[in-house]
Parts: structure tokens; sequence; C-alpha cells
């Protein structure tokens, strides 16, 4: 009987460590898929990258300004609604995750962000946002569904005990 309980433990532990590897394989997923892109594209100022991480569905909501966007809203064609301007000489950006929740196909995350703009002859100016992302998979690929934000209820305390990527 002893031997019986400890195989059905090791059975048990076993299980519960591929169920948590393959519960977190979504986050690594959409990691790779959509954030470590999202950062990079936004960074480098690839309208056409950032682009392609959102779904043809996209709801862009700004918060502050109660405003909601469509994909053709959020992207507008080259010369529609779009300064050609760039304002900084270089920029940062960096996500923290304070909720990462997901079915497999779906997925909800909350957390905030920072970013650092550099201008020629300025200080650096540091803005904090917090933000709530739904993404679902197309054809196997995670998309940005919703994509909301505020920069009300942020700050750098926020930012620094949410959770990096």
């Amino acid at each position: 009987m002893k031997k019986f309980n400890l195989f059905l433990l090791a059975l048990l532990i076993y299980s519960g460590v591929n169920a948590q590897t393959d519960s977190l394989k979504w986050v690594t997923e959409i990691n790779e898929q959509v954030w470590k892109p999202f950062t990079a594209h936004f960074i480098s100022g690839n309208k056409e990258g950032f682009k392609s991480l959102h779904s043809k569905r996209i709801a862009r909501i700004i918060i502050d300004n109660g405003i909601i966007k469509n994909f053709d809203q959020y992207f507008p064609k080259p010369g529609e609604n779009e300064s050609s301007e760039k304002k900084y000489s270089s920029r940062t950006f960096e996500l923290r995750f304070d909720k990462r929740i997901s079915n497999g196909t779906t997925a909800w995350e909350t957390g905030f962000f920072k970013g650092t703009v550099y201008q020629e002859g300025k200080e650096p100016r540091t803005y904090f946002g917090q933000f709530y992302i739904l993404l679902e998979k197309e054809d196997g690929i995670w998309k940005i569904v919703m994509d909301a934000d505020s920069n009300k209820a942020a700050n750098a305390e926020l930012f620094n005990k949410a959770s990096p990527m």
C-alpha cells in the first residue's frame, strides 16, 4: 500500500509539473509573438511591424480621452491623420505585468508600461501607463484584439511592483 501511495504521489507531482509547463506555454508564445516584437517596433517606429501584431478586429481604447478606435482609425493609410515628423531622437519602452490569464486561445493581460523619450537639447521625459489587453489566436498566431490604456493610475512604484516579461 505504501508503494502504491508513493507511486500515486509521484504521478500527481509529475502531472502538476507537466500541467504547469503546458499552462505557461502560452506566456512564452505571447512574449515571442507579440510583446518582444511590439516593444522593438514601438521603439524603432516600425509602423508596419507594429500594425502586424494587431487583429483587423482591434478595438483601441484611449481611456483618459474616452475614445475607441477601430483598425482603420488606429492605423490610418499613409498620409491620413498622421504626422510624418519624428518628435524624438530615441526612446525606450518596457512592459511589466500584474495579471496574465489564458485558456490557450484567448488571453487577458494587464500591467504597466514605462517609456522614456530623448529629444536633442532637452531633458529625457519618462512616462508611465497602465494597460489592459485582450489577445486571441488567429491562424495559430497571437494577435491583439483589444488594447486599452490609461496614464492616470500609473506611476514608478506600481510599475516596479509588477512582473517583468
